[in-house]
Protein backbone atom coordinates (compact mmCIF):
# COMPACT_ATOMS: atom_id res chain seq x y z
CA UNK A 1 0.00 0.00 0.00
CA UNK A 2 1.54 3.69 -1.08
CA UNK A 3 0.12 6.37 1.20
CA UNK A 4 -0.01 10.07 0.92
CA UNK A 5 0.49 11.84 3.67
CA UNK A 6 -0.32 15.98 3.53
CA UNK A 7 0.78 18.20 6.18
CA UNK A 8 2.61 22.02 6.08
CA UNK A 9 5.70 21.37 7.76
CA UNK A 10 8.16 17.84 8.16
CA UNK A 11 10.98 16.82 8.66
CA UNK A 12 13.49 18.27 9.25
CA UNK A 13 11.01 20.92 10.85
CA UNK A 14 10.81 20.84 14.54
CA UNK A 15 7.15 20.61 15.75
CA UNK A 16 4.32 18.18 17.60
CA UNK A 17 2.71 17.27 13.79
CA UNK A 18 6.24 16.68 12.68
CA UNK A 19 7.14 14.47 15.20
CA UNK A 20 4.73 12.39 15.28
CA UNK A 21 4.06 11.99 11.45
CA UNK A 22 7.49 11.06 10.96
CA UNK A 23 7.23 8.02 13.93
CA UNK A 24 3.89 6.80 12.28
CA UNK A 25 5.64 6.81 8.38
CA UNK A 26 8.77 4.80 10.33
CA UNK A 27 6.54 2.18 11.51
CA UNK A 28 4.56 1.96 8.06
CA UNK A 29 7.52 1.63 6.44
CA UNK A 30 9.04 -0.98 8.89
CA UNK A 31 5.61 -2.74 8.24
CA UNK A 32 6.26 -2.81 4.12
CA UNK A 33 4.03 0.12 3.70
CA UNK A 34 5.34 3.17 1.11
CA UNK A 35 4.76 6.78 2.62
CA UNK A 36 4.94 9.87 0.94
CA UNK A 37 5.12 12.87 2.60
CA UNK A 38 3.72 16.39 0.61
CA UNK A 39 4.24 19.27 2.44
CA UNK A 40 5.62 22.94 2.35
CA UNK A 41 8.84 23.84 0.78
CA UNK A 42 10.38 25.58 4.15
CA UNK A 43 9.54 25.66 8.12
CA UNK A 44 7.97 27.60 9.83
CA UNK A 45 9.24 31.50 10.84
CA UNK A 46 12.01 30.18 8.34
CA UNK A 47 13.27 31.72 4.84
CA UNK A 48 15.37 29.30 4.20
CA UNK A 49 14.08 26.94 1.26
CA UNK A 50 14.46 22.84 1.97
CA UNK A 51 15.44 20.53 -0.98
CA UNK A 52 12.36 19.88 -3.60
CA UNK A 53 12.61 16.19 -2.57
CA UNK A 54 14.44 13.93 -0.16
CA UNK A 55 14.56 10.48 1.36
CA UNK A 56 13.99 10.19 5.34
CA UNK A 57 14.64 6.76 7.10
CA UNK A 58 12.93 5.32 3.89
CA UNK A 59 9.81 8.18 3.80
CA UNK A 60 9.83 9.61 0.21
CA UNK A 61 9.61 13.76 0.95
CA UNK A 62 8.32 15.83 -1.88
CA UNK A 63 8.12 20.13 -1.19
CA UNK A 64 6.03 21.99 -2.80
CA UNK A 65 6.50 26.24 -3.33
CA UNK A 66 3.85 28.04 -1.72
CA UNK A 67 2.06 31.50 -1.23
CA UNK A 68 1.91 32.58 2.23
CA UNK A 69 -0.89 34.30 3.62
CA UNK A 70 -0.08 33.79 7.39
CA UNK A 71 -3.04 31.82 8.22
CA UNK A 72 -3.62 30.16 5.23
CA UNK A 73 -1.04 28.34 2.82
CA UNK A 74 -1.35 28.12 -0.97
CA UNK A 75 0.78 25.10 -2.40
CA UNK A 76 1.44 24.69 -6.20
CA UNK A 77 1.23 21.50 -8.05
CA UNK A 78 0.56 19.38 -5.52
CA UNK A 79 -2.35 17.20 -6.88
CA UNK A 80 0.22 15.08 -9.36
CA UNK A 81 2.07 13.55 -6.36
CA UNK A 82 -1.60 11.68 -5.56
CA UNK A 83 -1.83 10.15 -9.09
CA UNK A 84 -0.16 6.75 -8.01
CA UNK A 85 -0.97 6.40 -4.15
CA UNK A 86 -3.84 4.21 -2.69
CA UNK A 87 -4.87 6.53 0.05
CA UNK A 88 -4.54 10.31 1.21
CA UNK A 89 -3.89 10.96 4.46
CA UNK A 90 -3.82 15.11 5.29
CA UNK A 91 -2.21 16.11 8.87
CA UNK A 92 -4.51 19.11 10.00
CA UNK A 93 -7.10 21.55 8.94
CA UNK A 94 -5.51 23.74 6.10
CA UNK A 95 -5.11 24.08 2.94
CA UNK A 96 -4.16 20.41 1.83
CA UNK A 97 -7.62 19.84 3.55
CA UNK A 98 -9.70 21.85 1.95
CA UNK A 99 -7.88 20.98 -1.94
CA UNK A 100 -7.72 17.04 -1.51
CA UNK A 101 -11.62 17.10 -0.49
CA UNK A 102 -12.63 19.57 -3.13
CA UNK A 103 -10.62 17.53 -5.50
CA UNK A 104 -11.43 14.33 -5.01
CA UNK A 105 -14.01 13.96 -7.83
CA UNK A 106 -10.00 14.03 -9.77
CA UNK A 107 -8.10 12.14 -8.08
CA UNK A 108 -10.55 9.64 -6.37
CA UNK A 109 -8.81 8.30 -3.29
CA UNK A 110 -9.96 7.41 0.06
CA UNK A 111 -8.97 11.11 2.13
CA UNK A 112 -8.56 10.26 6.02
CA UNK A 113 -8.63 13.65 7.76
CA UNK A 114 -6.38 14.17 11.52
CA UNK A 115 -7.51 16.45 13.28
CA UNK A 116 -4.93 17.90 15.54
CA UNK A 117 -6.85 20.21 18.04
CA UNK A 118 -8.22 22.38 14.69
CA UNK A 119 -7.24 25.62 14.24
CA UNK A 120 -7.95 27.12 17.75
CA UNK A 121 -4.62 26.61 19.64
CA UNK A 122 -4.21 30.39 19.26
CA UNK A 123 -7.46 31.59 19.91
CA UNK A 124 -10.98 32.09 18.17
CA UNK A 125 -12.19 34.79 16.47
CA UNK A 126 -15.26 34.90 13.67
CA UNK A 127 -12.84 34.15 10.70
CA UNK A 128 -11.92 30.95 12.65
CA UNK A 129 -15.40 30.38 13.71
CA UNK A 130 -16.60 30.62 10.26
CA UNK A 131 -14.33 28.38 8.94
CA UNK A 132 -14.45 26.02 10.98
CA UNK A 133 -18.14 25.46 11.93
CA UNK A 134 -19.55 26.27 8.53
CA UNK A 135 -16.54 26.14 5.63
CA UNK A 136 -15.43 22.52 7.36
CA UNK A 137 -18.87 21.69 8.51
CA UNK A 138 -19.29 21.16 4.58
CA UNK A 139 -16.19 19.77 3.64
CA UNK A 140 -15.62 17.30 5.73
CA UNK A 141 -18.47 15.49 4.37
CA UNK A 142 -16.37 14.49 1.51
CA UNK A 143 -13.72 12.97 3.92
CA UNK A 144 -13.94 9.11 3.93
CA UNK A 145 -12.68 9.49 8.26
CA UNK A 146 -11.93 11.63 10.30
CA UNK A 147 -9.22 10.58 12.90
CA UNK A 148 -9.65 12.74 16.36
CA UNK A 149 -6.22 12.39 18.37
CA UNK A 150 -8.14 12.90 21.81
CA UNK A 151 -11.41 12.98 23.21
CA UNK A 152 -10.92 16.77 23.22
CA UNK A 153 -10.68 16.77 19.73
CA UNK A 154 -13.28 13.82 19.26
CA UNK A 155 -16.10 16.65 21.31
CA UNK A 156 -14.86 19.60 19.00
CA UNK A 157 -14.91 17.83 15.75
CA UNK A 158 -18.52 16.05 16.99
CA UNK A 159 -19.76 19.38 16.42
CA UNK A 160 -19.70 19.41 13.14
CA UNK A 161 -19.37 15.63 12.08
CA UNK A 162 -21.58 12.47 12.30
CA UNK A 163 -20.19 10.44 15.13
CA UNK A 164 -20.26 7.43 12.54
CA UNK A 165 -17.41 9.08 10.45
CA UNK A 166 -15.42 9.68 13.49
CA UNK A 167 -12.60 7.36 14.70
CA UNK A 168 -10.64 8.37 17.97
CA UNK A 169 -7.30 7.35 17.34
CA UNK A 170 -4.01 8.82 19.29
CA UNK A 171 -1.08 9.48 17.32
CA UNK A 172 2.12 7.13 17.75
CA UNK A 173 4.75 9.21 20.37
CA UNK A 174 8.91 8.07 19.62
CA UNK A 175 9.89 6.46 22.85
CA UNK A 176 13.41 5.29 22.43
CA UNK A 177 14.82 3.20 24.45
CA UNK A 178 16.92 5.79 27.05
CA UNK A 179 19.22 4.77 30.50
CA UNK A 180 17.07 6.67 32.95
CA UNK A 181 19.61 8.71 35.18
CA UNK A 182 19.24 9.54 38.85
CA UNK A 183 16.70 12.30 38.86
CA UNK A 184 17.62 15.65 40.50
CA UNK A 185 15.20 16.26 43.05
CA UNK A 186 13.20 19.53 42.14
CA UNK A 187 14.27 19.48 39.00
CA UNK A 188 11.63 20.52 36.59
CA UNK A 189 11.27 21.15 32.74
CA UNK A 190 9.07 22.75 30.23
CA UNK A 191 9.41 21.81 26.54
CA UNK A 192 7.07 23.36 24.01
CA UNK A 193 7.63 26.57 21.58
CA UNK A 194 7.68 29.94 22.99
CA UNK A 195 3.70 30.59 21.53
CA UNK A 196 0.83 32.41 23.44
CA UNK A 197 -1.24 29.39 23.74
CA UNK A 198 1.82 27.62 26.23
CA UNK A 199 0.94 30.98 29.03
CA UNK A 200 4.48 30.51 30.14
CA UNK A 201 4.37 33.76 31.90
CA UNK A 202 1.66 32.06 34.23
CA UNK A 203 4.25 29.30 34.19
CA UNK A 204 7.23 31.72 35.21
CA UNK A 205 4.79 33.39 38.15
CA UNK A 206 3.86 30.50 39.74
CA UNK A 207 7.43 28.75 39.89
CA UNK A 208 9.28 32.06 40.99
CA UNK A 209 6.49 32.10 43.69
CA UNK A 210 7.12 28.44 44.50
CA UNK A 211 10.67 28.16 44.82
CA UNK A 212 11.68 31.18 46.67
CA UNK A 213 12.08 29.11 49.90
CA UNK A 214 13.98 25.43 48.06
CA UNK A 215 16.22 24.56 46.10
CA UNK A 216 13.78 23.93 42.83
CA UNK A 217 14.84 24.50 39.65
CA UNK A 218 12.83 25.08 36.50
CA UNK A 219 14.47 24.26 33.07
CA UNK A 220 12.85 26.04 29.72
CA UNK A 221 13.32 24.53 26.25
CA UNK A 222 12.00 25.33 22.99
CA UNK A 223 12.35 28.13 20.17
CA UNK A 224 11.01 31.54 20.10
CA UNK A 225 7.94 31.38 17.79
CA UNK A 226 6.04 34.40 19.04
CA UNK A 227 9.11 36.96 19.57
CA UNK A 228 7.92 36.02 23.78
CA UNK A 229 11.59 35.39 25.08
CA UNK A 230 12.91 38.82 25.37
CA UNK A 231 10.16 39.28 27.94
CA UNK A 232 10.33 36.24 29.40
CA UNK A 233 13.85 36.83 30.84
CA UNK A 234 12.88 40.19 31.68
CA UNK A 235 10.05 38.61 33.80
CA UNK A 236 12.15 36.28 35.52
CA UNK A 237 14.53 38.61 36.08
CA UNK A 238 12.10 41.13 37.92
CA UNK A 239 11.19 38.49 40.24
CA UNK A 240 14.59 37.36 40.89
CA UNK A 241 14.39 34.11 39.94
CA UNK A 242 17.46 33.95 37.59
CA UNK A 243 19.06 30.83 39.57
CA UNK A 244 15.77 29.08 39.87
CA UNK A 245 14.44 29.48 35.84
CA UNK A 246 17.23 28.98 33.35
CA UNK A 247 16.38 29.10 29.53
CA UNK A 248 17.93 26.59 27.43
CA UNK A 249 16.74 27.17 23.97
CA UNK A 250 16.23 24.39 21.29
CA UNK A 251 18.28 21.54 22.29
CA UNK A 252 18.89 18.32 19.38
CA UNK A 253 17.18 15.17 20.52
CA UNK A 254 19.79 13.66 21.96
CA UNK A 255 20.48 16.10 24.31
CA UNK A 256 16.78 16.85 25.20
CA UNK A 257 16.39 13.36 26.59
CA UNK A 258 19.28 13.87 28.42
CA UNK A 259 17.72 16.59 30.32
CA UNK A 260 14.14 14.82 30.36
CA UNK A 261 16.03 11.71 32.00
CA UNK A 262 17.58 13.92 34.76
CA UNK A 263 14.62 16.16 35.29
CA UNK A 264 12.54 14.91 38.67
CA UNK A 265 8.80 16.83 36.96
CA UNK A 266 7.67 17.85 33.48
CA UNK A 267 5.41 21.23 33.76
CA UNK A 268 3.24 22.84 31.43
CA UNK A 269 0.66 25.58 31.73
CA UNK A 270 -1.02 25.28 28.23
CA UNK A 271 -3.92 26.67 27.92
CA UNK A 272 -4.81 24.58 24.15
CA UNK A 273 -3.14 21.62 23.56
CA UNK A 274 -4.85 18.64 20.85
CA UNK A 275 -2.59 15.72 22.40
CA UNK A 276 0.42 16.61 24.68
CA UNK A 277 3.32 14.67 22.69
CA UNK A 278 6.31 16.42 24.70
CA UNK A 279 4.46 15.28 28.04
CA UNK A 280 4.14 11.64 26.85
CA UNK A 281 7.94 12.02 26.05
CA UNK A 282 8.77 12.93 29.49
CA UNK A 283 7.11 10.87 31.12
CA UNK A 284 8.35 7.85 29.73
CA UNK A 285 11.90 9.31 30.55
CA UNK A 286 10.61 8.99 34.06
CA UNK A 287 9.49 12.77 34.30
CA UNK A 288 6.36 13.55 36.89
CA UNK A 289 3.74 15.42 34.78
CA UNK A 290 2.19 18.92 36.30
CA UNK A 291 -0.08 20.11 33.47
CA UNK A 292 -2.86 22.49 33.73
CA UNK A 293 -6.52 21.89 33.95
CA UNK A 294 -7.17 21.57 30.34
CA UNK A 295 -9.21 18.42 28.72
CA UNK A 296 -6.41 16.82 27.14
CA UNK A 297 -3.89 16.92 30.06
CA UNK A 298 -6.45 15.66 31.92
CA UNK A 299 -7.06 12.54 29.78
CA UNK A 300 -4.36 10.88 30.38
CA UNK A 301 -3.17 12.10 33.96
CA UNK A 302 -4.77 10.51 36.43
CA UNK A 303 -4.46 14.42 39.47
CA UNK A 304 -2.34 12.40 42.67
CA UNK A 305 -1.20 9.04 40.89
CA UNK A 306 0.66 9.52 37.80
CA UNK A 307 1.02 13.26 37.86
CA UNK A 308 -0.88 16.48 39.12
CA UNK A 309 -3.62 18.95 37.39
CA UNK A 310 -2.69 22.75 38.53
CA UNK A 311 -5.22 25.48 37.84
CA UNK A 312 -2.47 28.12 36.48
CA UNK A 313 -4.97 30.94 35.61
CA UNK A 314 -4.38 31.45 39.32
CA UNK A 315 -0.77 31.76 39.96
CA UNK A 316 -0.90 32.05 44.02
CA UNK A 317 -2.80 28.71 43.97
CA UNK A 318 0.01 26.98 41.32
CA UNK A 319 2.08 28.16 43.40
CA UNK A 320 0.92 27.07 46.95
CA UNK A 321 -0.08 22.95 44.55
CA UNK A 322 4.03 23.35 43.47
CA UNK A 323 5.15 24.00 47.16
CA UNK A 324 3.47 20.80 48.07
CA UNK A 325 4.31 19.17 44.97
CA UNK A 326 8.13 19.94 45.56
CA UNK A 327 7.39 18.55 49.25
CA UNK A 328 6.66 15.30 48.57
CA UNK A 329 8.38 12.54 49.85
CA UNK A 330 10.89 10.15 47.82
CA UNK A 331 8.89 7.30 48.19
CA UNK A 332 5.50 8.87 46.76
CA UNK A 333 7.60 10.28 44.09
CA UNK A 334 9.07 7.42 42.92
CA UNK A 335 5.59 5.90 42.71
CA UNK A 336 4.22 7.96 40.44
CA UNK A 337 7.19 8.24 38.31
CA UNK A 338 6.78 4.48 38.01
CA UNK A 339 3.13 4.96 37.01
CA UNK A 340 3.68 7.89 34.57
CA UNK A 341 5.97 5.52 32.69
CA UNK A 342 3.71 3.12 32.51
CA UNK A 343 1.21 4.97 30.83
CA UNK A 344 2.95 6.46 28.30
CA UNK A 345 3.93 2.71 27.04
CA UNK A 346 0.49 2.53 25.90
CA UNK A 347 1.67 5.18 23.29
CA UNK A 348 4.00 2.73 21.65
CA UNK A 349 4.64 3.34 17.80
CA UNK A 350 3.98 -0.07 16.74
CA UNK A 351 0.68 -0.82 17.64
CA UNK A 352 -0.44 2.25 17.01
CA UNK A 353 0.46 2.62 13.45
CA UNK A 354 -1.05 -0.99 13.04
CA UNK A 355 -4.50 0.20 14.08
CA UNK A 356 -3.89 3.15 11.13
CA UNK A 357 -3.11 0.38 8.90
CA UNK A 358 -5.95 -1.09 9.52
CA UNK A 359 -8.00 1.75 9.43
CA UNK A 360 -6.68 2.07 5.84
CA UNK A 361 -6.87 -1.18 4.42
CA UNK A 362 -10.57 -1.10 5.42
CA UNK A 363 -11.31 1.89 3.47
CA UNK A 364 -9.56 0.34 0.82
CA UNK A 365 -11.84 -2.77 0.92
CA UNK A 366 -14.49 -0.89 1.35
CA UNK A 367 -13.62 0.76 -2.27
CA UNK A 368 -13.84 -2.61 -3.59
CA UNK A 369 -16.58 -3.86 -2.58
Amino acid sequence: MKILHATHHFWPCIGGIEASLKTLCVELTKAGQKCRVLCLNRCAYSKDRLPESEDCEGIEIVRRPFLDLKAYKIAFGFLKHAKDVDVIHVHGLGFFSDMFLLTKFLHRKPVVVSSYGGIFHTGANPLKNFYFYVWCRFLLKLADKIVVISRHDEELFLKISNRDKIVLLPVPVDLPKIQIAKKKPNTFVFVGRFSKNKRIDLLIEAFAKASEKNDAVLYIVGGDFDGLRENLELKVKTLGAKDKIIFLGMLPHEKLYEVLSKSDFFISASEYESFGVSAIEAMHAGCIPVLSSIATFEEFVQNGRNGFILDFSNSAKAAQALERIISLPKNEKEEKRKNAIKYASKFEPKNIAKSYLALYSKLLQGRRC
